[in-house]
């Protein structure tokens, strides 16, 4: 019985999967209305980024298995939003963010922002400055494995 109550009430797991979840349906509520999903914006944001990068630049820089970036490159390049051409070396596709793409990331800020304000409120300013302190933190400790 010890067990269950450990692992109900200490689980890290447990803990960052339901807030994950609980941020993920702010910022999918307000993405929906652009028409792309959280993990999809943050695409178009690291594509803007990269500048011409390729699917493991991509990878990379979002910290996500290439079947991950290729699922949720479809629609993007579906819609118009990404194009995805092959480079010099046949073996490497390169990404490119189009003048759709960067109008519907430009609509995005404001749908994006909104969310952030929403999350921010629900938490309380100095909360959310901790959390994000903490988070860049824990981001650094694991990068550096």
């Amino acid at each position: 019985m010890e067990a269950y109550y450990n692992v109900a009430h200490n689980c890290l797991f447990a803990k960052t999967r339901t807030v994950s979840r609980y941020v993920t349906n702010i910022y999918a509520k307000s993405l929906k209305k652009i028409g792309v999903t959280p993990v999809q914006y943050s695409m178009l944001t690291a594509i803007q980024i990269l500048k011409d990068g390729n699917i493991n630049d991509l990878s990379s820089a979002l910290k996500m298995d290439r079947t991950t970036i290729n699922r949720n490159l479809k629609p993007l390049v579906r819609d118009g939003f990404v194009y995805v051409n092959d480079s010099d070396d046949k073996r490497e596709k390169r990404v490119t963010i189009t003048k759709e793409g960067e109008e519907i990331y430009k609509v995005g800020y404001t749908e994006w922002q909104k969310a952030q304000d929403e999350f921010k409120a629900s938490i309380g300013v100095s909360d959310w400055n901790e959390l994000n302190e903490v988070l860049d933190d824990i981001i650094k400790i694991i990068a550096k494995k």
